[in-house]
This record gives C-alpha cells, structure tokens and sequence, in this order.
C-alpha cells in the first residue's frame, strides 16, 4: 500500500523572478513550504509555471499545494478594473498554470491546499472576487498585514477545532465574495474570511494564513495531517481497485489475429 511502501509526492507551485543585470531568471520557493511538507513525511515537487510542460504532466502527484505569492492577482481576472497600484501583479502565466492545476486536480478529485495567495486563486478559480486593498476598501482597526491576530472557527464540518490560537497574517488582499460551494470554517474578529472548503470534493481547502510560518500551531498540524492523509486514502483505493476486464472484442481474449 502507498502509506507502507512509497511516500506522497505533493506537488507546490513555485515563484517567480525575471532576469537582471548579472542575474539570471529564476523559478523559486520559500524554504519554510519545503519543509512544512517534508517534515510530515511528504516529498515536496516544485512546480513551474512553464509552457513547455502540459498541465497534464502533474496527474501523477498525490496532492498539490498552491502557495503565497508577493504580487496580486490581475483584478481583471475576477471581473474588476483595477485600482490598487502600488504592488505588481502575478504573471499571466502562473495564474493561467494554477487554475488549470486546480482543474485538474478537481477532475482527479485529489486533495488541494490553498495558502495566502493560493487560497485567493482557489477562490477566484470558483468564481469569487477580492478586495483589491484591504485598508482602502474594507478598513478595520485589526492589522493583516503583519504580525498576528485571533481566528475565530465555525462549526462547518466535524473535524473543525471549537477554537486555536491567533493565527499569523501577512496580506494586504482578501476575499469581498466567497467563490461557487466553497463553505467557510475561519474568519478574523472584523469577519474577513480566513478558510474555506468544498465539502463536496476529498479535500479542497484553502487558508488565508501561513500554516508553514507556525507549524507547532495546532492548526498547521491538523490541516497538513488531513491533507496528507486524504491523499494516502484516495492513493491507497487507487492501488487496491480491482483492474478493468479486457473487451469481450478485445483480439488478445478471443484468439483472433
């Protein structure tokens, strides 16, 4: 079985800087990612958002993890004009590849874990839209763009916590409409969504904080756990399905040449 003979591979979308002067182009990855997956037992696959590579390619990954990115996402890709300047924007290309990882993954019904940026794509994927700056459309005296603050857990699903410690925050976005059967589960004080999840699929979730930044959190280890062991689950019914029976037409059955 997967659990006993072969660790998960989990695929986790990389980051991306363009050449400079002496400096080369460059896909990359936060360490503290790496090691969120690796220290539960996963073997982290870094992902880059190249055009060479089908989206297809990755169906042999057990789950995916979509991560943080500097930049914003194009307003343009949830229905909206820009307004908000004073960031860049995620390249076209790494967008165009996340969405149709999480296509993908939806169509292999294998686990998919959102954070910070991601959980944002995840929702914009589902049809959700953003608040392009929090403290110019949706200002509240609770600070997100740094530091911690509290998380306030709602009962959707049964393996949700009554309650955790403050959680970290490092964003200036966040989610104004939640996205099409996404359900939430975490909110701050001010109510600005921080979970959600599709009850209707294995596992797809996305967060809005940083469970790699603290992973003694209880919730860092419950999510990545869950993941991980969805992924287990769904790779260990794979391994154990019966394979399908040969045609009845099938040459090599009925003796024709």
């Amino acid at each position: 079985m997967k659990s006993d003979k072969k660790k998960l591979l989990i695929g986790i979308t990389s980051d991306f800087e363009p050449a400079e002067t002496g400096r080369h182009a460059r896909y990359f990855l936060k360490e503290a990612y790496v090691n969120y997956l690796a220290s539960a037992g996963a073997i982290p696959v870094i992902i880059p958002f190249s055009s060479h590579v089908k989206i297809s390619s990755w169906s042999f990954l057990d789950g995916l993890v979509l991560s943080g990115s500097g930049p914003d996402i194009d307003p343009r890709r949830y229905g909206r004009e820009r307004t908000f300047w004073k960031n860049t924007l995620i390249s076209d290309e790494r967008f165009t590849l996340e969405t149709g990882l999480l296509s993908l993954f939806e169509r292999l019904q294998k686990p998919v874990l959102g954070i910070c940026g991601g959980f944002q794509t995840m929702n914009i994927y589902r049809g959700g839209t953003l608040f392009q700056d929090l403290a110019t459309e949706n200002p509240t005296p609770l600070e997100h763009t740094s530091g911690e603050h509290p998380i306030l857990l709602e009962q959707s699903f049964d393996w949700i916590p009554r309650e955790a410690p403050p959680v970290n925050t490092f964003h200036h976005q966040g989610v104004e409409h939640l996205g099409k059967n996404l359900v939430p589960f975490a909110r701050c004080p001010d109510g600005l969504l921080e979970g959600f999840s599709d009850p209707s699929h294995p596992f797809f979730l996305g967060i809005q904080w940083h469970p790699e930044r603290q992973t003694e959190h209880p919730l860092s280890r419950l999510l990545m756990a869950r993941f991980l062991g969805t992924a287990r689950d769904l790779g260990d019914q794979e391994e154990s399905a019966p394979e399908a029976s040969p045609r009845s037409d099938d040459p090599t059955v009925s003796g024709q040449s």
